[in-house]
Parts: C-alpha cells; structure tokens; sequence
C-alpha cells in the first residue's frame, strides 16, 4: 500500500511537470550555456544538507499516516555525481531516534542509515529540461542498510519488556529464533541487560522517493525530499509478530551547494540537444541526403583554382554582389562554431582573395525559422562574425576588406511551413559570401 501511494505521487507529478513544461519553455531562445553537450564540461558534483520529520511504520504505533505526539526529525547528507541531464548516484546518509508506542508499550532507539540511490529527473525525461530553468522534479531508487539500536517497554512503568511479556500474551505464538524467554526485547544491547550497548543490528534497507528542487542560482539550490526505507525485516521495534516487514519515512527540506566553476552550469540544470536527435533523423531522410549529395558537388567544384568564375549580379542600394559558386558555409542547429568541412571551403576563398587584393566580400548570415526573430537576428550576426574570425585570424586576411550582413530569418530559402523541413532547415542556417562590385 505504502509503495502504491509512492507509485502515485510520483506519476501525478509526472503529468504535472509535462503540462506545465509545454507552456514555459521556449527551446529556440535556450542559450549554448543552457543546452547539454556531450563535448561541453559541466559542473557534476554537489552536496545536500537536509532536515526533516522521520515517520515510522511498524507493528508498534498507534496512527496511520502521521504520529499524534513524540515527533521525531533528523539530518540526510547526500554527495551527489550527476551522470549527463537527467540521471544521478547519491551516496546518502540518514539519522534519527525513533519512537512509537502501541497499547500499553512503545519502542526507543536510534539508526544510521547509509544508501546508494539512482535519481532520475521526471520532467528531463518527459519535457527535456528543468521547468520554467527553475524546478526539477525527480524520483529516486536505492539500496542501502540502516544500523540502529532498539529496545521495548512499557509505558506506565518505562520497565524493558521481555519475550515472555508478549509472546505468552499471544495464545503460545512461539518465540523468534534463538531468542529464551527471559531475553529483552532489545535491538543493539545484551539481551541479558538492556542497559548495555552492543554492536548495532543491521538490515537492509531499500528507499523510494521522490522530491522537488529549486534553482537560486548556479552555486545554490532549495528542495524538498520525501523517501520511503523500506526494510527487508521485522525487527526495528523489536515486536517480532507483525505481517509486514517495518518501514520508515524520511522528510526533508534541503540546501544544496554545487560544486565546481561558478561560470559554470550543473549539468542537471541544462536541457536536451535537439541537434543531436535531428542529426541522426536526418540520415535517413531524403531531401537531406539530396542536399548533401549537392553540396558534395559543390566541394567539387570549388577544388578548381577559379572558384569565382560563374557570376550572377543582385543590385542593392550602391553595391552589386557577386556570388561565387561555392562561397556558403553551413551550420549546425543553434550553433554558430565553424565546422572542419566549412573551414576547407573557406580556405578555398582565402586563397582566391589573396590571389586578387581587389576583392571586397559581403558576409550575409542566415537562420532557420524556429526560435524568435530577434534571437534569430543575433544568431545569424554571431555566425557572420565566426566566418569573419576564420578569415582574419586564420587565413590573415584584412578585415576592412569585409562588411557584416546578417539577416535573421528575413530571407528563407523555402516556404518550411507548407513544405518538407528537415533539410530545408539545414540550408537556411548559413552563412553566404558574396563578392562586392562596386559601380
């Protein structure tokens, strides 16, 4: 029962997340800090101090859900490696005292608990990234044992109970294994004298949870963690004749300080690549595969020493552009980094522009139609100016033989609403060198 109210909880907040993603992230406006690339470095680790209320489930308490009085909190320490976007290990520690009484009895004790729990992020699965770049919520599966120290006694007198106390209470319910009747139901002390500590008990424990964190900025984040421990024994209160095997139920509210380079981002807080899914798409696809094959030819071409030769002439304002066969360079989605194939086609044109000092180019940069004019706008100035860096800094070409015009979204190749996209969108992110006549 316990773990089907997890199991609830947990795909409530599922569709939660997913609804309430749709309608706040915009992925065409992410910047590159935000997008999760396996080339790039992020910050991975971090640590979590939390404290919270401790609710025990077991043979000897008097509520259901929530205990009417003697309240027990306690501390976690989690240490945190994050392995890409959406999935963790935390090394996490717990303790606690822990009560409950049932008729006229109750138990006392303390635990440590130590686990290793995977921790995967339900709205990076399902919506891709961190809501609103502000709240992850997140599950969590593990494995660990819970060391603790228990004793039973009763509550009008606090005397510690013996086996007979209870089992011959029962109608002759046999004793546990290896326990006389004249044994202290204790946990973590010598059965003989309850006053003295002896080595801990130890189980295994198995936690499921989930919780929810909140991005202050990128050293800090708030949270709040819920997890079931769930036993694989009987014995944390010391009754041996329950049904069920005993479970606790940490709650807490956490801080978290994420380690590494401030100018960094933690990798938990980064959204899916886009560009990654739509690279592998497009392999298959053929209008892409037609589009490669063309630009194929195109690199054919431009190996020839006259790679300005066939001209066309467009008048704008004062200047008349003339267009070299192969004087574009692509881009990849988002990105503005010149790629190796166009670092070859842009050396081809610094060679004909060092043959010729007369040559004035225009570099016009262009963008797909996905994500807004304005970011469109930057981005495709940002690729002009990696174009111009590539020929001045690489090649030594003289800057003032360059002018910048980039151009957005403003002039699409093709219609990408009504028609076939994938490929299309490739040749709408360029860059177009285009050589200057003056009249």
């Amino acid at each position: 029962m316990r773990f089907l109210k997890t199991a609830v909880i947990a795909t409530a907040l599922y569709f939660i997340s997913f609804s309430y993603s749709l309608a706040q992230i915009d992925f065409s406006n992410l910047t590159n800090e935000q997008i999760y690339r396996k080339e790039n470095k992020y910050n991975t680790w971090s640590i979590t101090a939390g404290y919270g209320p401790v609710i025990y489930y077991t043979d000897v308490i008097d509520y259901t859900m929530f205990p009417k009085e003697n309240l027990k909190f306690g501390p976690t320490f989690i240490l945190s490696k994050q392995l890409g976007r959406s999935w963790g290990l935390d090394a996490q520690f717990v303790m606690a005292n822990m009560y409950g009484q049932k008729n006229n009895r109750y138990f006392e004790g303390d635990f440590f608990d130590y686990s290793l729990n995977l921790r995967f992020s339900i709205n990076q699965l399902v919506a891709f990234g961190p809501l609103a770049d502000k709240w992850d919520i997140y599950g969590k599966v593990g494995l660990g044992v819970t060391s603790f120290r228990s004793r039973l006694r009763r509550l009008d007198d606090d005397s510690f109970m013996q086996v007979s106390d209870v089992h011959d209470n029962l109608g002759g319910y046999p004793n546990p294994p290896g326990w006389e009747d004249d044994d202290y139901l204790v946990m973590g002390y010598n059965r003989k004298n309850p006053e003295e500590e002896t080595n801990r008990a130890n189980e295994l424990v198995i936690p499921i949870g989930f919780g929810v964190r909140y991005r202050v900025n990128k050293s800090f984040d708030f949270g709040f963690e819920a997890t079931m421990r769930n036993m694989t024994a009987d014995n944390l209160d010391v009754n041996f004749t329950g049904a069920d095997n005993d479970t606790y139920m940490l709650n807490a509210f956490t801080i978290t300080y994420k380690i590494g380079k401030k100018n960094k981002r933690h990798a938990r807080w980064t959204y899916k690549d886009f560009n990654l899914a739509y690279e592998s798409s497009r392999a298959t696809d053929p209008l892409a595969i037609r589009l490669d094959s063309l630009k194929a030819e195109l690199d054919k071409l431009a190996g020839l020493d006259s790679i300005i030769t066939t001209k066309s002439y467009q008048k704008f304002e004062k200047v008349i552009y003339e267009e070299g066969v192969s004087a574009s360079v692509f881009f990849d989605f988002d990105k503005y980094n010149i790629k190796k194939s166009e670092h070859r086609q842009l050396a081809r044109v610094a060679r004909a522009l060092k043959r010729d000092k007369t040559i004035r180019m225009i570099i016009s940069g262009h963008c797909d139609d996905r994500g807004s004019y304005e970011y469109n706008l930057k981005l495709s100035e940002r690729r002009c100016n990696s174009v111009l860096n590539t020929l001045v800094n690489d090649f030594g070409l003289d800057p003032s033989r360059f002018e910048i015009d980039p151009k957005g979204e403003a002039e699409l190749l093709s219609d990408t609403q009504n028609m076939s996209i994938k490929g299309l969108h490739m040749a709408n992110r360029r860059v177009d060198l285009l050589m200057i006549v003056e009249e």
